[in-house]
């Protein structure tokens, strides 16, 4: 996930982490400064988790944005078939 992708969904991301992380507050998130490794340091001081847990639970919880934030594929037809006797308008 870029830094470019996070700057431009920061607010969707705030609600899944503080939808995830019930103890994590605005006041937390605006210390992150948009940046999504220093969420550990606040699973380590909100919640005491081990530097161990805190990287796990920032793996899992960008799992989860990812999916949230991944633009949806728009399917294109490459070539339009007309049936036999259709006019083209």
């Amino acid at each position: 996930m870029s830094n470019e992708t996070i700057k431009e969904d920061w607010t969707k991301i705030s609600r899944i982490i503080k939808t995830r992380f019930k103890r994590i507050t605005d006041d937390n998130i605006a210390s992150m400064e948009e940046n999504l490794e220093l969420l550990t340091d606040n699973l380590q001081s909100v919640y005491g988790y081990t530097k161990d847990k805190a990287q796990d639970e920032l793996k899992k919880i960008k799992a989860t944005i990812h999916k949230a934030t991944k633009p949806s594929k728009t399917v294109v037809p490459s070539k339009v078939v007309y049936p036999r006797g259709h006019q083209r308008m």
